[in-house]
């Protein structure tokens, strides 16, 4: 499942869907456990590669353990990682869970246009690993009416 940069990502559909399904996943362990990350953009996700040593950051560049580009490629498969909980809390309110999911969208729609419309795998995956999805995903759409009405306003 690589990518080479640049190479358009609606041919790696499914690889792009799988990669989505697995943040959902992950963000609804997370939030099944009753922790909110706080701060849940792309920025604070990582995908771990099966290879030995590697990671790729958010933006797509897959980087060796001394930091360095390997290859400008984009590995799809592996696990993903949230890092950067300096602003995490415990929480049991769907509230709080659905400005989680709130965040990351807007995340995924300013810095990854490309798969915008993906995001519909994130909440899926994530409405089938957290028992307590359903309220959070109907507390969801509140938040973006909110947030709608809050950008029109300024």
């Amino acid at each position: 499942g690589r990518v080479k940069e640049g190479e358009e990502w609606e041919s790696r559909e499914e690889e792009v869907n799988g990669l989505m399904g697995r943040i959902g996943e992950v963000v609804g362990g997370m939030h099944d456990v009753g922790v909110v990350h706080g701060d849940l953009t792309t920025s604070n996700l990582m995908l771990r590669p099966g290879r030995e040593g590697n990671m790729t950051s958010s933006d797509g560049i897959q980087r060796g353990s001394d930091g360095d580009s390997d290859e400008e490629e984009v590995d799809l498969d592996g696990e993903i990682v949230l890092i950067d909980f300096g602003l995490a809390t415990q929480s049991v309110q769907d509230e709080d869970k659905a400005v989680d999911l709130y965040v990351l969208e807007r995340a995924f729609g300013s810095t990854h246009p490309e798969v915008e419309e993906g995001f519909q795998e994130v909440l899926r995956a994530y409405g089938e690993s957290y028992k307590g999805a359903k309220v959070v995903l109907k507390r969801l759409e509140e938040v973006r009416m909110r947030g709608r009405k809050k950008s029109m306003i300024g």
